[in-house]
């Protein structure tokens, strides 16, 4: 199971802040493996519920409105995404945590953060996205005008979603340079939010096309637990334990990945085109693969 990072340490740092723990920058830089520029960056975007302490540098929870209560500390959590990832109720695992009665019994594994410089984008997109102004910059070699909406987590990235030339689409932050604020505001429209949050998906603004896969038993249990695919679907579950699943997909890149992490335990029912383009892709790179060996040995 993928636990996104960031929601990971702003709990925990969360969670310390409320047991009355003071936070200290180099100290928890040394705890998660990460620089302190990124921590104090987890500062600033806890400043709703932590404040600096001038006689020591260190970090606490904040006492500009008094007591925080425990639906403060839900509705954070709830925010950063990390509520489904909790095994039980909320407001009961946050208690029994910060008491210590069960903390000893978690760990919460960390996984590489994008490069640190993608920060800097962060608080431009979100004036941007507050102001509703028009924002240019360099995707891909490409100049790009957008509206930009919401800024989009996803397995262990960030990306901004807005609208480009009429069209929603997403934007990888680690690929974007050269970004300024327009002095134009766009026209906010409130259904493409919705639209956005209603996709389980970052792929926007292209067909959808429906696909079958066959899944043996030996790893029906992945899919099974949870659901692996976008728009997935199980079908049926055969005597022999393999499974029959559907999913919808915007692009072959999109699902083809996925199907090659699992081969040969996946097959592809439908649609066709989609067998032939990942057969292709892996014969190009064994084709690859074999002549570079081939020129290593000779």
């Amino acid at each position: 199971m993928r636990n996104t990072i960031l929601a990971n340490r702003l709990a925990d740092i969360a969670a310390m802040a409320f047991s009355g723990e003071s936070l200290n920058l180099r100290k928890l830089s040394d705890k998660y493996g990460v620089s302190s520029k990124t921590i104090r960056r987890d500062f600033e975007r806890l400043d709703s519920v932590i404040e600096r302490c001038p006689e020591t540098g260190d970090y606490k929870l904040s006492q500009s409105r008094g007591m925080y209560n425990e639906e403060d500390l839900i509705r954070l959590i709830s925010n950063i995404g990390f509520k489904k990832a909790l095994p039980t109720k909320v407001a009961k695992f946050l208690r029994s945590f910060i008491n210590d009665s069960v903390s000893e019994c978690y760990h919460f594994l960390e996984q590489p953060l994008e490069a640190d410089f993608i920060s800097s984008l962060h608080s431009t997109f979100e004036t941007a996205i507050k102001s509703r102004l028009i924002v240019s910059f360099i995707y891909k070699d490409k100049p790009r005008l957008v509206s930009p909406y919401l800024l989009v987590y996803s397995h262990g990235s960030w990306y901004l979603a807005a609208l480009s030339e009429g069209t929603l689409k997403t934007f990888s932050l680690a690929r974007i340079k050269f970004v300024s604020m327009q002095k134009e505001q766009f026209d906010y429209d409130p259904a493409v939010v919705d639209k956005i949050k209603e996709q389980d998906t970052i792929w926007f603004g292209q067909p959808i096309f429906n696909i079958t896969l066959e899944v043996s038993k030996d790893i029906a249990f992945y899919f099974e637990r949870k659901a692996l695919l976008p728009k997935q679907k199980i079908i049926e579950k055969r005597k022999d334990g393999s499974l029959l699943i559907s999913s919808s997909a915007w692009s072959y890149n999109q699902i083809a990945s996925i199907v090659q992490y699992w081969i040969p335990n996946i097959r592809v029912i439908s649609p066709c085109e989609l067998d032939t383009y990942i057969r292709n892709n892996l014969s190009s790179w064994l084709d690859t693969t074999s002549s570079k060996t081939e020129s290593v040995l000779s």
